[in-house]
């Protein structure tokens, strides 16, 4: 366990401060012990993945952070058909690393997660997904830690699937170190068409700058790129923060950005779409520290 760690290049937008613990488990016994330090200590606990969903605060921050990057092994189990394989995979495994894998196997079922950065564990807490397809239906079991610093596994009945949240209960569960997936033979055509139907669907999003993916949740029935462009938000700057040319609801480090800047221009978005349409955006992505308005 170190202390005083940065975490400034530990996530996609290369911002914030120190946390006052971090930890690098690479089992899940280890991850137990890293809860119960953190419980030990009264601190508050975050779960750092790729750190590409996440803004960390410039200030020194009075908390343990797990970091989930060495919880990364794979195991594949065949049935005995070979039409489906279940793959055990720890939190830390890249969503690219994973989706690469299933592709070299023939096996379909996560063509949803092109283009999407940061783990397996951070993907699954936050239920992402496009074009209407998920995890729902493909996870199988949840390995995790409760809050009393205890190793647990959660069935597929104990989920709950809702848009951009976690689907097990986060009063029990501290953290995932790894999950269990169900995935079927799929001829390599049709993985590339879905793969290439997934890419589509980035079009547009400021890939390759420093962002931490969408900032927002959509309203339900609207999309929040939409609402924000129609507000105008595209090329506001505060700061070295602006609001993607591309896409309004990516918001990029130009360079010297503080998270400072970043969360003062996400406010300043938000107020602008409950002003003009009435809608108060939800945030997607996370915070890590202490963040308050002007």
């Amino acid at each position: 366990m170190q202390r005083d760690h940065p975490l400034k290049d530990l996530n996609t937008w290369g911002v914030g401060g120190a946390c006052r613990t971090y930890d690098l488990p690479r089992t899940a016994e280890e991850a137990s012990e890293s809860v119960a330090a953190a419980l030990d200590q009264d601190l508050r606990l975050y779960v750092l993945g790729g750190g590409s969903n996440v803004l960390v605060s410039d200030e020194p921050i009075k908390a343990a952070v797990v970091h989930t990057e060495k919880l990364d092994l794979i195991k594949l189990t065949r049935s005995g058909n070979g039409e489906s394989i279940e793959i055990e995979a720890g939190a830390g495994v890249s969503v690219k690393k994973l989706l690469a894998l299933t592709i070299e196997e023939r096996l379909g079922g996560l063509e949803f997660l092109t283009g999407i950065p940061g783990t397996l564990g951070g993907a699954l807490w936050g239920n992402t997904g496009a074009g209407g397809c998920g995890f729902s239906g493909l996870i199988k079991e949840v390995s995790a830690v409760d809050w009393n610093a205890r190793t647990i596994r959660l069935g597929e009945d104990l989920f709950e699937w809702r848009y951009r949240s976690c689907p097990v209960d986060e009063s029990i569960v501290a953290l995932i170190t790894s999950c269990v997936l169900s995935l079927k033979t799929t001829p390599k055509e049709m993985i590339f068409k879905n793969i290439k139907r997934f890419a589509g669907m980035k079009k547009g999003q400021p890939l390759g700058r420093k962002t931490a993916g969408c900032v927002f949740k959509n309203p339900p029935g609207m999309s929040a790129g939409r609402l924000l462009d129609e507000c105008g938000c595209k090329g506001m700057r505060i700061g070295g923060a602006v609001v993607s040319g591309s896409h309004a609801n990516f918001i990029e480090n130009d360079g010297d950005a503080s998270s400072r800047d970043i969360y003062r221009l996400c406010e300043l978005c938000r107020e602008m779409v409950l002003k003009l349409h009435g809608v108060d955006l939800e945030y997607e992505i996370k915070f890590l520290g202490n963040f308050k308005k002007d």
